[in-house]
């Protein structure tokens, strides 16, 4: 609850018309109406859940979009960073690939000539 209160409407002047005092009845029904709106909808949980609930689920889209944007070109620069790369470059990774196979193949190989014997 607020520890302010609004400061009441100010009353009709005791010479007001009929029409004004009218205009003040209806002024202070739409003012009551706006405060009971606002009332009901602070005491609708399941509504003001619903709306966190569409909050999150367009921030987490949101965020996952960004995302997958960021992915996306990352993965771009990375497959434009190999396909400019040199071939002479690339072949010495290869062979240097080849190379560690090679070895561990002849090292298991070997290992297991050893526990046979």
């Amino acid at each position: 609850m607020s520890s302010t209160t609004p400061s009441p409407p100010p009353e009709p002047p005791p010479d007001a018309t009929a029409e004004e005092i009218e205009a003040d009845i209806e002024a202070a029904r739409e003012r009551l109406a706006s405060s009971v709106d606002a009332l009901a909808a602070k005491l609708d949980v399941k509504a003001q859940a619903k709306q966190k609930a569409q909050e999150t689920s367009a921030s987490a889209k949101q965020k996952a979009q960004e995302t997958s944007e960021r992915v996306g070109a990352g993965a771009q620069q990375a497959y434009d960073r190999v396909r400019t790369t040199s071939p002479a470059v690339l072949g010495a990774v290869a062979a240097g690939v080849v190379g560690v196979v090679v070895l561990l193949v002849t090292f298991v190989v070997r290992r297991r000539s050893s526990h046979h014997n």
